[in-house]
């Protein structure tokens, strides 16, 4: 059974961008969480981390549905996308353990959005691109 007949490549695009994007913005909420020290990890630490990347992945979901979806096959504005995102769903799940109220929300931002502009030119995220561009016919 081949699954890339079964599901439409848009779909396969949606489950990508959920999967990459999430584990992206939680591995950047982890290491700024843990301050570096990531053998101090613990289950705590990982379950906040990944509430943090699926609550980013919900509005970057919720845009795939729209016209303006095919702004994701930009790596840069896909990028910016996650960085933004990811910014108000550290800021809801977790304060800052920096000075500053939203500092960790802020750095978390940044590493998501670095994490996935990095990604972007492995071949995993090559893929992502080929699937995104079915966004770009209408």
């Amino acid at each position: 059974m081949n699954l890339n007949r079964l599901i439409h490549k848009k779909h396969q695009f949606r489950l990508m961008l959920c999967g990459h994007k999430a584990v992206e913005t939680g591995a950047a909420c982890l290491l700024l969480m843990l301050q570096g020290q990531l053998a101090q990890a613990t289950l705590g630490h990982v379950l906040v981390a990944s509430q943090t990347g699926v609550l980013t992945v919900f509005p970057l979901l919720g845009i795939t549905w729209t016209r303006h979806a095919r702004h994701f096959a930009n790596r840069w504005v896909s990028a910016m996308f996650v960085g933004v995102c990811s910014f108000f769903a550290d800021a809801v799940i977790h304060g800052s353990h920096y000075r500053g109220k939203y500092t960790e929300a802020a750095l978390t931002a940044i590493g998501a959005f670095g994490l996935s502009v990095v990604i972007s030119y492995t071949p995993v995220g090559k893929q992502i691109d080929r699937l995104a561009e079915g966004f770009l016919h209408r």
